[in-house]
């Protein structure tokens, strides 16, 4: 059985690491037809966005993102485009991945439709901007049944609600109470709630506190960040977007404008992206084969240059296609 999938290779490295995911899957023997779709100039155009829809499954590298004003960076007007509103990172900690926290194992759950990435702001007069934060009662529900779901499906016994509702006590309290009304119909799963300064206090204090954490746009955005890099960076960081219908899969990381060209990028970020794809293609004895062989190149020799070696995509790539062999 052949797969149709959207390939956004992004810029930078992108390219270099996105062919090594698909070499990778390749000698898995799982069979794609790929699309492969470029942003230009940070332009969206209508076919890639064609392409994602046709296709239902997207995997994409970072992209270029000037700040422009009045304008939004692509990877939010592909959300957009395409109502991606759940946003799930897992991260766990590679072995030998010198992380911080080699435990952490935990699953951060995104709201991505609305909260203060609405791109509703102005001037009120000269020097003063304002920026509106929406939040939706259909949207709260919404993300916080695809948590409990989420921490179902995948075997986890906590979610914790992260907000700020002791300040934006409607749009944050609102948050949390949907959130909480939710947990109830799950009577499985433990209902918790922290807000997101103490989280993040207690986060670098130890993770492996949380289980499942359900989020807002902006504190998802920030939180998320901090637990892969508490878990080891660019090797934490893959994460996985949902609306009706399609996923989109990536590698958020990946400017390292240094490294361009060079073959000295590591390629694993976009490798687990792919293998997250894989999985929810169906494909899960092939995504069980790279994860295992992800696992032996990490805990092997080769060292890259986010790890204070030398060895790049060749070095990688030839390594994971041996031990999937």
């Amino acid at each position: 059985m052949s797969h149709r999938v959207t390939l956004i290779p992004g810029d930078w490295i992108g390219p270099e690491t996105s062919a090594v995911a698909q070499s990778v899957i390749d000698a898995s023997g799982v069979k794609i037809d790929w699309d492969v779709q470029t942003i230009q100039d940070g332009e969206v155009s209508d076919a890639l966005i064609e392409s994602c829809r046709s296709t239902g499954v997207v995997l994409k590298g970072k992209v270029l993102s000037e700040r422009k004003p009045g304008e939004l960076p692509p990877t939010v007007t592909i959300r957009k485009e395409l109502d991606l509103w759940a946003t799930m990172r897992p991260v766990k900690a590679l072995p030998g991945s010198n992380a911080r926290f080699p435990d952490t194992d935990l699953i951060v759950i995104r709201e991505t439709s609305e909260d203060i990435y609405s791109g509703m702001e102005h001037m009120v007069t000269e020097g003063v901007y304002e920026a509106v934060k929406v939040t939706t009662r259909s949207a709260c529900e919404r993300i916080a049944r695809f948590a409990y779901e989420t921490a179902r499906a995948h075997g986890r016994k906590k979610v914790t609600i992260v907000h700020k509702s002791n300040i934006m006590k409607h749009s944050d309290g609102m948050f949390l109470r949907v959130g909480q009304a939710m947990g109830a119909e799950y009577p499985d799963i433990e209902t918790d709630e922290v807000i997101v300064d103490a989280l993040c206090m207690r986060l670098v204090k130890d993770p492996t506190w949380f289980d499942v954490l359900l989020t807002g746009n902006l504190f998802g955005d920030i939180v998320s960040d901090l637990c892969s890099g508490l878990a080891g960076g660019l090797t934490a960081s893959p994460s996985m977007s949902f609306g009706d219908g399609i996923a989109l899969f990536e590698n958020p990381h990946g400017k390292a404008p240094g490294l361009t060209g060079t073959g000295r990028a590591n390629p694993l970020p976009m490798v687990q992206a792919a293998t997250l794809m894989l999985h929810h293609l169906g494909e899960a004895t092939a995504a069980s084969r790279i994860e295992a062989a992800i696992n032996a190149v990490s805990m092997s020799d080769l060292r890259t240059v986010d790890q204070g070696g030398e060895d790049g995509c060749a070095e990688v790539q030839s390594a994971l296609l041996d031990a999937i062999k």
